[in-house]
């Protein structure tokens, strides 16, 4: 289009010199505004327009497009200038149109254009109007707007890191992508201080060059900036590293041309660390930049005091942990209820169950199988009394004995807020104690034995002797009731006086391979003639080929005598019909929970009254019977300790329909 084109549609004079409203209003807008024609000659710029391009309405010569156009313009290139005439001529309108011109002083400057696409009368396409506005501190300010959401997010995300991160390592890898965002850097490291060796150790790092990496790997305190920072407890900026004198190693020929240090400040104003941030040309580090920096420090020497914090906690409760499950005794800690809310793996293997399983369990559940508290309970009355105690339970369903030791757990206001609960399975020891009492004792009678066979054997044997003679002398008093009954008594008391000589003595069993069921059908026919006699039928479930035992075999014997007697006595006077003595051997060759080591098993049941339950823990003591029609109580005690003698185990308890069974553990031969 040529110059005259636009010209028929528009006075150029007219516009130039006003006169009409309309014109006026548009030449002192404040937008500036341009009419270009086709060929992008400028052929009217208002006040505004002037003013801001320098541009002069009345020059002679037209000024054009290109003269506010910057060299990188895409539009300085006539078929791109033709490409956006052709867009605004077959839209008639562009709005917010941005690109860049020049201002009167050359500078590059940002606008925002309206374009709307001039025709003449015959409706052909002849310019254009542009109104412009400068929006460069827009943009600007955009752009800081922008930078400091950037910031303010990476900041959010420094934050978010410190408050949920407990880890070090990935708190500060975290941390440093984000001080970096903010920075807009790319490369950095964090040293944390080495007590000990009063040393910073590299531990995180991003974007650095392997030689980089050996190079800062440890710093002294006070070495370098980065050991400076740490000394002085304060960030220090180097804008160019060329010349700072500070640096302690090589770095311009690593392509490290600035650098931030911060220290990472933690309470009381502990430096824990120090953050570096590096940049690979010279750069001008702001004063807000640094007071952010040394903000972050602070945080970030806090969080890493929390973290190292709770590594340690993590760590000692590691390490109670493994004690509290390595301990030997059963622990427990209770709540003043007394449930469960922890326990440890010994007190869980003592009642076959795991640590897990125990946890929210009252204690009356785990120690005396009942839903309903005790009302003498161990746990409350420490809660009530606060103080210590110790009792010792009769667990009947495994067969032990359970010493438990309560503590009360007090809170700052002298409350009991638990209870921790120490048990012990005391049945052995119960059983060593037993023993020595129980020996004790056969020492006493052992001391007074002797006494009594003296002191009464000899009158025996006198009155005996007498009565022989009487009995001799007169014929008639051979069957007088008096005679027959002092010499009964007399002998019962000879019997009495041997047994406990037989008690007393330490006579050491001589061992020999004995054949159990041999000796258990010899001690059968020596009362076959009382079980007879009592109307009790034998039943014997012998095991064939039964490995023999080394022992003694008159004390052996002497042992299934007694028993076997003792269950003839208990079917007696029983009120179960039928009366059965039943004898069973068997073999264990693997140990089991009550008897360790290979061993045959023999029982003998009766279907007799049984034993009284409170009379069963003290059958083998000296002296004690249960048999209400008399005896001496010592069988079952020699029985015992034959038993015992022989490496064996002697156990007693009550059928669950009537009668009792006895049970002899002893170990098989060596041969």
């Amino acid at each position: 289009m040529r110059k005259s084109s636009l010209n028929s549609v528009i006075n150029a004079k007219q516009l130039h010199n006003g006169g009409d409203p309309l014109i006026d209003i548009l030449r002192h807008l404040p937008d500036a505004v341009l009419v270009i024609d086709a060929d992008g000659k400028i052929f009217y710029a208002n006040s505004a327009a002037e003013k801001l391009f320098g541009l002069v309405a009345s020059a002679k010569k037209l000024p054009e497009l290109s003269d506010i156009l910057p060299e990188s313009s895409p539009y300085r290139a006539a078929e791109n200038l033709a490409a956006l005439w052709r867009r605004v001529e077959e839209t008639g309108h562009i709005e917010n149109f941005e690109t860049q011109l020049l201002d009167k002083n050359g500078k590059v400057i940002e606008v925002n254009s309206v374009k709307t696409a001039i025709h003449n009368g015959d409706g052909n396409f002849v310019g254009i109007s542009a109104v412009i506005r400068d929006v460069t501190k827009t943009k600007e300010s955009e752009q800081r707007i922008s930078r400091r959401n950037a910031q303010l997010f990476a900041l959010i995300d420094v934050a978010e890191a410190i408050t949920q991160m407990s880890e070090v390592e990935s708190l500060l890898e975290r941390i440093l992508n984000a001080v970096l965002r903010v920075m807009n850097l790319s490369s950095g490291c964090v040293h944390i201080l080495d007590e000990d060796n009063e040393s910073l150790e590299l531990i995180v790092e991003e974007n650095l060059t392997k030689r980089v990496s050996r190079m800062i790997g440890r710093f002294e305190l006070g070495e370098g900036v980065i050991g400076q920072t740490a000394v002085l407890a304060e960030t220090l900026l180097v804008s160019d590293t060329t010349f700072d004198r500070r640096l302690a190693r090589p770095v311009v020929n690593e392509k490290i041309g600035s650098l931030a240090t911060v220290p990472l400040v933690g309470r009381g104003g502990v430096v824990r660390g120090v953050l570096t941030l590096l940049n690979h040309v010279p750069r001008n580090f702001t004063e807000h930049e640094k007071s952010m920096l040394t903000g972050i420090g602070k945080q970030v020497g806090v969080a890493l005091e929390r973290a190292n914090l709770l590594n340690e906690l993590t760590d000692a409760r590691t390490e109670w942990e493994e004690t509290f499950d390595a301990m030997t005794d059963g622990v427990s800690i209770h709540a003043p209820s007394g449930k469960i809310k922890r326990a440890n793996a010994s007190l869980a293997q003592m009642f076959d169950t795991s640590a897990e399983d125990l946890v929210g369990i009252r204690c009356c559940e785990l120690y005396h199988d009942s839903k309903k508290p005790r009302p003498d309970c161990t746990i409350m009355r420490t809660v009530t009394e606060r103080m210590p105690q110790k009792v010792e339970l009769n667990d009947r369903l495994h067969g032990r004995v359970l010493r438990v030791i309560t503590d009360p757990i007090m809170n700052t206001e002298n409350r009991v807020v638990g209870v921790v609960c120490t048990t012990r399975d005391v049945t052995d020891e119960k059983l060593i104690e037993r023993r020595l009492i129980q020996q004790e004792r056969i020492s006493a009678i052992g001391e007074i034995t002797a006494g009594i066979a003296h002191e009464v054997g000899t009158p025996l044997n006198i009155i005996s002797a007498n009565i022989e003679f009487l009995t001799r002398a007169d014929k008639n008093l051979r069957n007088n009731e008096e005679i027959a009954a002092i010499r009964e008594q007399t002998s019962n008391i000879t019997q009495l006086v041997n047994q406990l000589l037989d008690f007393s003595r330490e006579r050491p069993p001589e061992f020999t391979p004995v054949n159990i069921n041999d000796l258990i059908e010899k001690t059968i026919g020596l009362l076959n003639h009382q079980l007879h006699g009592s109307d009790i039928k034998i039943r014997l479930n012998l095991a064939p080929y039964l490995p023999t035992v080394d022992g003694d075999a008159s004390q052996i014997q002497q042992v299934l005598f007694n028993l076997i007697t003792n269950a003839r006595q208990a079917m007696e006077n029983g009120e179960n019909g039928e009366k059965m003595l039943r004898i069973v051997t068997d073999t264990a060759f693997l140990p089991t929970e009550t008897y360790r080591r290979p061993h045959i098993v023999i029982t003998i049941s009766d279907n007799g009254r049984g034993i009284p339950e409170d009379a069963l823990p003290n059958v083998f003591n000296p002296f004690f019977t249960a048999n209400k029609e008399g005896g001496t109580g010592l069988g079952l005690a020699i029985s015992h300790r034959i038993v015992q003698r022989h490496l064996g185990l002697l156990a007693i308890e009550n059928n669950r329909a009537v009668g009792a069974t006895v049970t002899i553990r002893l170990p098989l031969s060596q041969s």
